[in-house]
């Protein structure tokens, strides 16, 4: 598990010094499946959960800077997702 968080804390390092777009994809690929499936548990929709993974990725890339590598990315980007599906719950109520 700690050689993931520091590989995500590189990939994180080369986004903010690099704007290094594979990097973005990466992350990408290696937790949308993770996120799709916890935000799906919340929603009960294929489609409101596949949108809600790319907002949280959205909202994530766009304030990168924000993250502390001090924990680990996985915990920050599902506080994310969490928090944006909470929002969307409490949108459609």
């Amino acid at each position: 598990m700690a050689g993931n968080i520091k590989i995500d804390k590189e990939l994180v390092d080369s986004i903010l010094v690099n704007n290094n777009q594979k990097a973005y994809a990466v992350l990408l690929n290696k937790y949308k499946n993770s996120v799709y499936y916890t935000i799906l548990k919340m929603v009960n929709n294929a489609d409101d959960a596949e949108d809600l993974t790319m907002k949280t990725f959205t909202k994530a890339f766009q304030n990168l800077n924000s993250y502390d590598d001090n924990y680990a990315f996985t915990t920050w980007l599902f506080r994310i997702a969490t928090n944006t599906t909470i929002d969307f719950i409490r949108k459609k109520r």
